[in-house]
């Protein structure tokens, strides 16, 4: 009778519909326990543990990366390696307390210092189990990223520059005031984290720039995304700021993405937490504990974060989060 009953839990899971309209909004989780040991000793790897849930699946990434990126005293780059397992269920849509493990993840990453911070992402793999009438297939991610270049590209210092200027107008005062322009910088190039297994569910492809700019202390991101044969544009930011006093935790990310010409604002603009726009917003709090760097960088950090999708896919939301984890380090460490 047990074997019968998961057979129809597995046929509801891989064959119901996983999608939604966009005009529902959509809400992920994400939640991230980070152990960096190496910020105080190079010898040692960081640990990176994460769980990404919504009304699709559940996904748990663990990575184990190499210490820092630099060398000599900082003035030489060297390759940081990062290995990743994990796995991940789907929800039956019918009744989401119940779940199936569906995809095994493997393998790992480098950001090749020869190739100023090239990282090929399909060196990270998704095995699909058998789930259903859905058969066990291998697949990865796909596409790749340069991570905090040397020299950022083109089109990422021109998201700097966009940025500045922004600043200087909106100043307030008469007298001049000079920014730092200095960025750290991803740029995507079909970066694509695999699909979480349902029937219904697409991957979304990446590609574009996200900065972290040290004027204003925000994530600038302006990125063109295709999910299935859906294609959206989408802009803003992610300012790091103080939580509010009285918080259990210390600071927070606040996001912003929008979606141009469609009631989204000003990109470069903080996010109103009740404004209703087409997008993703959210707040991820970090709570930080143990030793802190000179820059304010901290040895354990607990990352708890939601998303809210707005007049785009679930696979979007989730896509967006599941970035987060993968590159942990880059949000959250040095």
């Amino acid at each position: 009778m047990l074997k019968h009953s998961l057979s129809i839990l597995a046929l509801l899971c891989v064959t119901g519909t996983a999608g939604a309209s966009l005009a529902d909004d959509e809400t992920v989780t994400l939640a991230i326990d980070i152990n960096q040991p190496s910020l105080f000793s190079a010898d040692q790897k960081d640990a990176f543990k994460s769980t990404i849930d919504d009304r699709s699946g559940t996904t748990a990434f663990d990575l184990l990366c190499s210490a820092g990126a630099s060398a000599w005293l900082g003035l030489s780059r060297i390759d940081q390696a990062c290995a990743l397992s994990g796995s991940g269920s789907i929800k039956n849509p019918n009744n989401p307390s119940q779940s199936l493990p569906r995809v095994s993840y493997s393998g790992g990453y480098t950001v090749v210092a020869k190739q100023d911070g090239y990282t090929d992402a399909t060196t990270m793999l998704a095995n699909y189990l058998r789930a259903g009438s859905a058969p066990a297939q291998n697949s990865s991610f796909k596409g790749g990223l340069i991570l905090k270049p040397e020299h950022p590209s083109q089109s990422a210092t021109a998201l700097g520059a966009d940025l500045i200027k922004n600043l200087q107008q909106t100043a307030t005062g008469t007298t001049a005031v000079t920014y730092n322009t200095q960025i750290d910088s991803v740029r995507f190039d079909g970066f694509t984290v695999p699909d979480v297994g349902q029937r219904d569910s697409a991957a979304c492809s990446w590609t574009g720039d996200a900065i972290y700019a040290y004027a204003n202390s925000a994530w600038q991101m302006k990125l063109d995304v295709k999910c299935g044969d859906k294609a959206f544009k989408i802009e803003g930011n992610m300012p790091l700021v103080d939580a509010a006093a009285g918080s259990d935790w210390q600071q927070e990310y606040d996001l912003n993405l929008v979606l141009p010409g469609v009631g989204g604002g000003d990109p470069f603009a903080a996010a109103d937490p009740f404004a209703k726009v087409d997008g993703i917003t959210g707040v991820v709090k970090l709570k930080n504990s143990g030793r802190a760097t000179k820059d304010g960088v901290y040895e354990h950090v607990r990352v708890d974060g939601q998303f809210t999708g707005s007049g785009v896919p679930l696979e979007m939301v989730r896509g967006y989060a599941e970035i987060m984890a993968v590159l942990a380090r880059t949000y959250f460490g040095a």
